[in-house]
């Protein structure tokens, strides 16, 4: 019991000083990568307009060839 106790010490003194000196533990995506995760599912594309709550792009799909925006945001 005290050995898995130490360990789970340990890995957070760890994980605490690497985030601190400012290195991620994750790999961090390019924003080409990242819109290209973002619109995988749709059709002809995600929506390029920005929700007003959160501050990101919006998740809905657009609903023909060539168009920008989503029903909600035209």
């Amino acid at each position: 019991m005290k050995k898995q106790i130490l360990k789970l010490v340990f890995t957070f003194l760890v994980i605490g000083l690497l985030s601190s000196n400012g290195q991620s533990l994750l790999p961090e995506l390019s924003a080409q990568e990242q819109t290209q995760n973002e619109d995988y599912e749709c059709r002809y594309g995600q929506c390029h307009a920005t929700a007003k709550s959160t501050g990101r792009r919006c998740k809905h799909c657009v609903s023909n060839p060539g168009d920008y925006y989503c029903w909600q945001h035209d």
